[in-house]
C-alpha cells in the first residue's frame, strides 16, 4: 500500500517515543490512510488526521486503549473471509475488511507495519486503512456494464461462456456434478404481435426474476442467452436432479404470467386486447409458457458440446407444445 512510508519507518530510533517525534507525526499526518499505531499491548497510541474520517468516528476516546475496541479492527482481526465475486472485482488491490459505514458497505485495504527499537525487538506495529470503495464501485459498474444484460438485469451470454468454462474446469479437477439449463419462452412472438413489445419487454424481465427466484441463491446462476432464450448453470447437480429446479421454473412462471400482464397492460385497449389473449393463451397451440433443456457434465466433455446437447433438449421440449422439461440422451 505505501512502501515509501514503511522504508521510513525502518530508518527511524523508535526507542523513543512515536509522539515526541515531530518527524514522523508530521509524516504520518501527510498520508491519505488513516494511520494507527499500536504499542506491545495492542493499545492504541497514535492516529494521524485522516483516521477519524475515514472511519468516520471520534477516535479519542479510544486512545491508550486495546484497538480492538474499535469496532473496524475487532471485524478485521476475526480475519473476515472476502466473497470470491468481491475479491474477483479487485484487480489490483487487496480487501482485507468490508465495514459498514452510514448503513453501506465499504471496501478497506489495509497494511501492518512493525515497529522496532534499537535493540531489534518488536515496539509496536503500524496500521495502514485505506477505503478503496469508490474504486470497488466502479469496477462493479464497469463489471455490469460489460457482463450484464441491460433489459433483463441478468448476466449476459459471453459472462455465461466465461462461468461455464469456470465449472467444467472445477467438475474435471474434482469430479463435480454440473448441469445447465437451457430456456425458451414459447409463442414469444406471438405475445410481441399480440400485445406489443413493451409488454414483450416485461415479460423478458419478469422471466429472469422467475428464474433468479427459483434457483439456489449464490449456488445458481441466471443468464439472458439471448432473444426469449435464458440459461441456468447449476453446479454440483447431475442432469436428473436438474428437473426439480426445471419443475419449480415451470410452475413459478405459470402462476405469476397471467398476473403480471393485467399489471403491465394499462392502454385503453388493455381489456380487448388481454380478455383476446388470455382466451387464446388456453388453447394448446397459443400457450405462453417455457421450455427447458437440460444437458449434463461428463469427464472431458467441452463447453461446446454442453451448449449443444442442452440446445437440442429444449427443441425437444418445445416440440411436445411447451411447458415440458428435456434431459439430452434420455
Amino acid at each position: 500500500m505505501n512502501n515509501m512510508v514503511g522504508a521510513e519507518f525502518q530508518n527511524k530510533n523508535f526507542g523513543q517515543d512515536i509522539l515526541k517525534n515531530v518527524e514522523i507525526k508530521n509524516l504520518l499526518n501527510s498520508l491519505e490512510e488513516g494511520a494507527f499505531v499500536v504499542d506491545k499491548e495492542e493499545n492504541l497510541v497514535f492516529y494521524n488526521d485522516a483516521a477519524p474520517i475515514i472511519l468516520k468516528i471520534n477516535l479519542n476516546e479510544f486512545l491508550y486503549k486495546n484497538i480492538k475496541l474499535i469496532y473496524y479492527f475487532e471485524n478485521f482481526f476475526k480475519n473476515q473471509q472476502i466473497p470470491e465475486y468481491i475479491r474477483s472485482l479487485a484487480s489490483g488491490y487487496k480487501i482485507s475488511n468490508i465495514y459498514r459505514l452510514e448503513d453501506k458497505e465499504h471496501y478497506f485495504e489495509n497494511e501492518k507495519i512493525d515497529l522496532f527499537d534499537e535493540s531489534g525487538e518488536i515496539k509496536g506495529v503500524l496500521y495502514l486503512v485505506r477505503d478503496i470503495t469508490k474504486e470497488i464501485r466502479l469496477e462493479t459498474a464497469l463489471f455490469n456494464e460489460i457482463k450484464t444484460d441491460n433489459l433483463s438485469g441478468l448476466y449476459n451470454s459471453r459472462f455465461f461462456r466465461e462461468e461455464l468454462d469456470k465449472e467444467i474446469s472445477r467438475c474435471s479437477r474434482y469430479g463435480h456434478d454440473l448441469s445447465i439449463l437451457f430456456i425458451d419462452i414459447n409463442n414469444f412472438k406471438y405475445l410481441n404481435d399480440t400485445l406489443g413489445h413493451q409488454a414483450g419487454d416485461e415479460i423478458i424481465r419478469f422471466t429472469g426474476e422467475t428464474l433468479k427466484n427459483s434457483v439456489r441463491k449464490n449456488v445458481d446462476t441466471v443468464f439472458r442467452y439471448g432473444g426469449d432464450e435464458f440459461t441456468v448453470i447449476l453446479p454440483n447437480t447431475p442432469a436428473k436432479r436438474s428437473t426439480i429446479v426445471a419443475n419449480r421454473i415451470l410452475k413459478n412462471f405459470d402462476s405469476g404470467f397471467n398476473e403480471k400482464l393485467k399489471v403491465i397492460m394499462s392502454d385503453e385497449n388493455f381489456n380487448e386486447k388481454l380478455d383476446n389473449f388470455i382466451l387464446n393463451n388456453d388453447g394448446k397451440s397459443k400457450k405462453i409458457g417455457l421450455s427447458i433443456g437440460i444437458s449434463g457434465f461428463k469427464k472431458d466433455k467441452r463447453a461446446e458440446e454442453l451448449i449443444e446437447e442442452a440446445d437440442i433438449a429444449m427443441y425437444r421440449a418445445k416440440r411436445g407444445n411447451g411447458d415440458q422439461i428435456f434431459i439430452y440422451g434420455e
